[in-house]
């Protein structure tokens, strides 16, 4: 599994939480070290595969200034 976004390899990838029902897993949220973006597992391909997402959607974290739309860092207050 690659991020949806960038395209990063496994390595960057985070696990963040596994949805279960009893003891079966039915989901688990991802976060990508490289370029900050959190998804689901069971999200329709259109969604989560970086073949399938519209070319705007991509990423490429060596150039962030390439991006169409950044939130600011929190100022800490």
């Amino acid at each position: 599994m690659n991020c949806p976004r960038c395209n990063s390899a496994q390595e960057h990838l985070r696990t963040e939480y596994q949805g279960r029902e009893g003891d079966e897993l039915v989901w688990t949220v991802f976060y990508c070290r490289r370029c900050s973006f959190t998804w689901r597992d069971s999200e329709p391909a259109e969604s989560i595969d970086y073949a399938e997402r519209e070319a705007w959607f991509r990423a490429d974290p060596d150039h962030p200034e390439k991006y169409k739309h950044n939130i600011p860092p929190a100022d800490g207050n």
